[in-house]
């Protein structure tokens, strides 16, 4: 009955049935992981900025941050599967992804830990970043593991109600509603988009949600779904470094 269940607007409305965090919660926990990412992710732009204001060579910053495009991806570097997504040249793409980083990123951190939330983040830029260049094209941003925090969010939610505090029905009606929005923005060549990000991360995200939610002896279907997606990114990695 769970299974895709709509998160509810009110955390009291959550119910009785659902266990509300019962497994590690750290209240008091500073979200380290996510304040670090934040971080990084203004001052790498700040000096493509910088970079761009001095008339330099923003390209070429750009690929020395981890921006990897497919040239970059054959010559080895693979880390620029993670990297790229804390690379941001729009003033607004960077305001929009801090902002759910903050919001999100905190809360998933008192739920799950710093160690937990810190694999979380670099597993799925990897897995999003990938997709998106080997299916949807280049792309840079912490978008991808934003959607993948919010589809964690939607599958875990019953087991870690305090996920509702700060993410709910609206919040995930937002993001399928502006995932939409992005759809029509490409499209129509307004403004290019990572949507392939997007949805690899949300999906990404929704399937560890679920194996959360279920634990491994009943969520093992959701665990090897989560691992398969990785498998294949990984592979197509592997193929683009060796091929």
């Amino acid at each position: 009955m769970l299974r895709f269940q709509f998160p509810p607007e009110n955390p009291a409305d959550a119910g009785p049935g659902c266990r509300s965090r019962l497994y590690e919660r750290f209240v008091d926990l500073i979200p380290v992981v996510t304040y670090a990412s934040l971080l990084w992710c203004i001052t790498v732009f700040l000096l493509i900025y910088r970079c761009i204001s001095e008339r330099g060579e923003v390209e070429i910053l750009m690929v020395k941050l981890g921006a990897t495009a497919e040239r970059e991806l054959s010559l080895g570097q693979w880390w620029g599967m993670i990297a790229s997504a804390f690379i941001h040249v729009e003033f607004l793409h960077l305001a929009f992804n801090m902002y759910w980083l903050v919001k999100l990123g905190s809360l998933m951190e008192r739920g799950l830990g710093s160690v937990k939330t810190a694999v979380f983040f670099v597993v799925t830029a990897f897995v999003s970043t990938t997709y998106q260049l080997e299916i949807g094209g280049y792309g840079i941003g912490f978008s991808g593991v934003v959607y993948a925090m919010a589809g964690f969010m939607w599958g875990a939610w019953p087991r870690y109600t305090g996920f509702l505090e700060g993410f709910n029905g609206r919040t995930l009606r937002f993001f399928l509603i502006w995932q939409g929005l992005c759809f029509l923005l490409s499209m129509s060549n307004i403004m290019p988009i990572g949507n392939t990000a997007h949805i690899s991360g949300m999906l990404f995200g929704f399937l560890l949600g679920m194996w959360a939610h279920k634990g491994t002896k009943h969520g093992w279907r959701w665990l090897a779904a989560s691992v398969a997606m990785t498998a294949g990114a990984v592979m197509a990695v592997v193929t683009a470094i060796t091929g």
